[in-house]
Parts: structure tokens; sequence; C-alpha cells
């Protein structure tokens, strides 16, 4: 038998990851409701990909409780999720 090959995340998705754990906690604490944290906690037991990350994210920053939601200003959390933001906008075509 032949050994199979480990696939290791990427930098991207760790970070990814470590927003989407810290945006579930505010959420909760803020009452986003639980379907959706539910969710997004199964997506990081699973090997998500940044697509479904990403995914995970909007939907809990969609929610009216989270209006308003940001990073501190500077953080390498908002830089990550400004990046996100503009290759969203320019894959849909859209101006950031």
């Amino acid at each position: 038998m032949g050994k199979q090959k480990t696939v290791w995340p990427t930098d991207r998705e760790i970070r990814l990851r470590f927003i989407l754990f810290a945006v579930i906690d505010v959420a909760s604490a803020k009452g986003v409701c639980a379907e959706v944290l539910l969710a997004a906690h199964k997506l990081l037991r699973n090997a998500p990909t940044q697509a479904q990350l990403r995914a995970a994210l909007a939907d809990i920053l969609a929610c009216d409780e989270m209006y308003g939601f940001r990073f501190p200003q500077g953080t390498e959390a908002d830089d990550l999720m400004r990046s996100l933001g503009s290759t969203a906008a320019e894959a849909s075509g859209g101006v950031t």
C-alpha cells in the first residue's frame, strides 16, 4: 500500500478559520440565531475550503445582530476581511 499524501491548509485558510471562530464568538454574544452559528461551527470541524469559510462568514455577518461589526482597523483580521471583500466585489463586477 502506498502512502496517502497529507494536504495541509494554506496560511489564508488557517487565518480564515480563526477569524470565523472569533466571529462565531462575537455573534453568539450578540444573539445571532443558533442555526447560523451551528452550521458555521460544524464547518470548522471539517476541512472547509476558502469559499465555504467565506460563505459562513458572510452568513453570520448578514444577520441583523451583526450590523456594523468590524475588526479593529489596522489588524491582520481587518486587512484580510477587506481583501476578501474586494476580491468578492471584483468577481461580481462591483467597485469597492
